[in-house]
């Protein structure tokens, strides 16, 4: 990762070896429908309830979102097609525009594609890389 998704990244509170606990967000999830996957449940306990101030882009990324209403955020079906698995939301990104999500493989979407195979390979295209792939691109 590099030096500056580091900072970005602990400057919003996350650290190496973080594991919060995400019995409130999971519960959340699941009254909305999702299964929340051993990944999702990874991804969250590192990168939950975090607001990143990407300085880099000039945009926020909010892993505390609750979703509140299944169907207002969908079923994402049009995106798990693209990605060939299940997605379960976990945040929004770039200032809200987009959802963030976590496949049952572990692999980071958003809305209009893939961020990476993992989340810090995500986190650093996101914020110091070139974004991610659009949908059909990988």
């Amino acid at each position: 990762m590099s030096k500056e998704t580091l900072k970005i990244l602990r400057d919003s509170g996350w650290y190496e070896g973080r594991s919060i606990d995400i019995k409130e967000i999971e519960e959340n999830l699941e009254r909305l429908g999702y299964i929340v996957f051993p990944e999702v449940k990874n991804f969250l306990k590192e990168f939950g309830n975090l607001v990143i101030e990407d300085s880099i882009n000039d945009e926020t990324h909010n892993t505390s979102i609750r979703f509140t209403n299944y169907d207002n955020c969908g079923s994402f079906k049009s995106e798990e097609k693209y990605a060939g698995e299940s997605l379960v939301p976990v945040g929004m990104i770039d200032s809200g525009y987009l959802v963030l999500f976590v496949s049952e493989s572990g692999k980071v979407y958003c809305s209009t594609g893939k961020l990476g195979d993992n989340s810090i390979e995500a986190w650093e295209n996101l914020i110091s890389g070139g974004g991610g792939k659009p949908w059909g691109n990988f």
